[in-house]
């Protein structure tokens, strides 16, 4: 909603003269009165906007921390890391991290390391990958302190499937701290269907062989009649080229039978060699696909069984919409109770739109959602379960799977509840000076700020915040109100991503209530809690000073809640528990599994006191 301010010290995005000129028409709203809304969507009607589709890239961050370390140790003894720590190196030539990075294509890709050196002194290193040195004596020079972090970003050509990526230092003062790497790369094609996502008969997901994509590769048992069998979603019937990429490590062919739906549409399709198990190959067969769902099988002819396949890439006709969503990134777990793990990840792309995703445990489809979030219940006490997502279109197309996301119901009786906590707030001991509206067209003040040994809370609706970073879900197209800033940074010193992550927005500091007296600031955590689910979150936004219920997009997302900023949230029902005191702030605000950690930490003594 505003800009830095202080560590969420001054006045809000419509608590001072100068933030309201922004957006003068808005009146201090953010949720704009209904005639506004009707006009907003008769002006888009008769005022079409065309947008060209780009090639789109992922960004997967790989922690130093989870890498292979000669020669270091992992701390945290200093301030602004992400994850759960970073990499110190010894103070000697030849000491590195690697990582092991995988890619679903061949190709160029940006690499983003991010590193604190608190000496004048340039610690130089060799970048190497797959053994390669792609640049030497790279200067990582001072950052200031320790504490105080840079980022260092080059290209590089990676091989589809696993890659190395190195980082040795040249002199004998060693590396910089190490926090992370991002790799920038193209995604697969949103056609491509991986070989280890589909149903199996007489082959096993192995990983044993290098570079294959994804999370594995199939290997056929050696006997005739093993087979790999994938859905496959096309918008128009007709022609289409089925690719398979596999690897051989035999002299000779391994034939294959390639049926569609049940019939054979190519007999003894050989698969030559490759010359080993680790190089890999395509092989395309032609067939002709109904509109909407096929099936594809591949059944291994020979007493040896068929070749390791990798996955399956179909193209061919395009209909008015022959295009699959992108792969939604980033699958996380938000949260767990002893019969349910709660699921969300970040929204998937389209040509034309995505119409809801799919979660897999295995083959098995465990809840098809309309948004980025899903629960499934019905889970045993104390139990693992690992889950893929795909999103889809409304033409049927199905995106490629995610990557897989584990999480563990708690033990039976263990791990507070949304009903636990709604247990401990039913009454309140009112601190505000006053109340709150909930938007500024209604009539009355109807909310109050409440206190509680070890938070204050309050009920109210949900208004959706998409102010921060610019994403497709939230810029000046889709929301009226929309501005480039938010009154908590980043460790980096940028604007939050509210499209991506949970944060609150608190009330400007006014008469009715000033919250710096209960020691609330930029990334203290907040138990929002909506319908049974519990997202805990961050502060990360001020608002208007006598309005109240207000939170990202991406906390609304991953509670179910309508997450559009034009037309989105919901009008009750929500309760917000900021937990107050010492250690209730997390050290990295955009660090979402951060304010998960402490956040149930909070709200198991939060019930224990109240």
């Amino acid at each position: 909603m505003l800009g830095r301010l202080a560590q969420l010290g001054g006045s809000g995005a419509y608590g001072s003269a100068e933030r309201q000129v922004v957006h003068p028409a808005t009146s201090a709203l953010r949720r704009p009165p209904r005639a506004v809304l009707i006009l907003s969507v008769l002006l888009a009607l008769v005022s079409p906007v065309f947008t060209a589709v780009s090639a789109k890239a992922a960004t997967n961050r790989y922690e130093a921390e989870s890498a292979t370390v000669s020669q270091g140790l992992v701390e945290a003894n200093h301030t602004g890391f992400s994850g759960t720590g970073f990499v110190n190196g010894d103070n000697l030539a030849g000491s590195y991290t690697e990582w092991a990075v995988n890619v679903p294509s061949a190709g160029s890709a940006t690499l983003v390391l991010r590193y604190a050196n608190g000496v004048a002194v340039n610690r130089s290193a060799d970048v190497s990958v797959n053994g390669t040195v792609v640049s030497a004596g790279r200067a990582f020079n001072g950052t200031g302190n320790w504490d105080t972090w840079a980022t260092s970003t080059l290209t590089a050509s990676l091989n589809a499937g696993s890659n190395r990526i190195r980082i040795s230092a040249t002199t004998d003062n060693g590396n910089p701290n190490l926090d992370y790497l991002d790799v920038v790369a193209a995604d697969a094609p949103a056609s491509d269907y991986q070989a280890e996502a589909a149903t199996l008969s007489q082959a096993t997901v192995a990983t044993n062989h290098t570079g294959f994509t994804g999370t594995g590769f199939v290997d056929y048992v050696n006997a005739p009649g093993g087979s790999i069998e994938w859905t496959v979603n096309v918008a128009s019937a007709g022609a289409h080229t089925l690719t398979f990429r596999y690897a051989n490590g035999t002299p000779a062919p391994r034939p294959m039978d390639i049926s569609v739906n049940g019939t054979v549409s190519a007999a003894g399709k050989a698969f030559p060699a490759t010359a080993n198990w680790d190089t890999w190959a395509d092989a395309t067969v032609a067939v002709t696909l109904k509109a909407g769902v096929n099936t594809i099988r591949a059944t291994g002819t020979d007493a040896l069984g068929g070749p390791n396949v990798d996955r399956l890439a179909v193209s061919g006709s395009s209909g008015s919409d022959g295009q699959a969503p992108s792969v939604p990134a980033s699958p996380r777990v938000t949260g767990t109770s002893a019969s349910s793990i709660s699921l969300a990840w970040n929204d998937s792309t389209d040509n034309v739109a995505v119409t809801g995703y799919r979660v897999y445990e295995g083959t098995a489809l465990r809840a098809s959602p309309a948004t980025a979030s899903a629960t499934v219940t019905g889970l045993a006490a104390s139990s693992a379960h690992s889950y893929t997502i795909s999103a889809v279109d409304a033409a049927g197309n199905e995106s490629g799977r995610s990557a897989a996301v584990t999480g563990t119901t708690s033990g039976t009786g263990g791990g507070v509840t949304a009903d636990q906590l709604l247990a401990k707030v039913t009454t309140c001991s009112q601190i505000s000076n006053g109340k709150y509206k909930t938007d500024s067209d209604v009539s009355s003040a109807t909310v109050a700020v409440c206190n509680k040994t070890g938070a204050v809370f309050w009920k109210a609706d949900m208004d959706i915040d998409c102010d921060g970073i610019r994403t497709t879900q939230c810029n000046e197209d889709t929301d009226c109100c929309f501005l480039p800033e938010t009154a908590c940074e980043t460790s980096g010193g940028a604007a939050l991503n509210a499209a991506q992550l949970p944060y609150v927005v608190v009330p400007s500091s006014s008469g009715i209530w000033n919250y710096t007296t209960k020691g609330i600031g930029c990334g203290t955590v907040v138990a929002v809690i909506y319908n049974g689910q519990i997202e805990y979150a961050v502060v990360g936004d001020t608002g208007p000073s006598e309005i109240i219920g207000e939170a990202s997009y991406r906390t609304a997302a991953d509670l179910g809640i309508n997450p559009d900023p034009s037309n989105g949230g919901i009008d009750t029902g929500v309760t917000y528990i900021v937990f107050t005191g010492s250690g209730t702030k997390i050290a990295t605000e955009e660090n979402h599994s951060q304010a998960v950690t402490l956040g149930q930490q909070l709200a198991q003594q939060f019930v224990n006191n109240n």
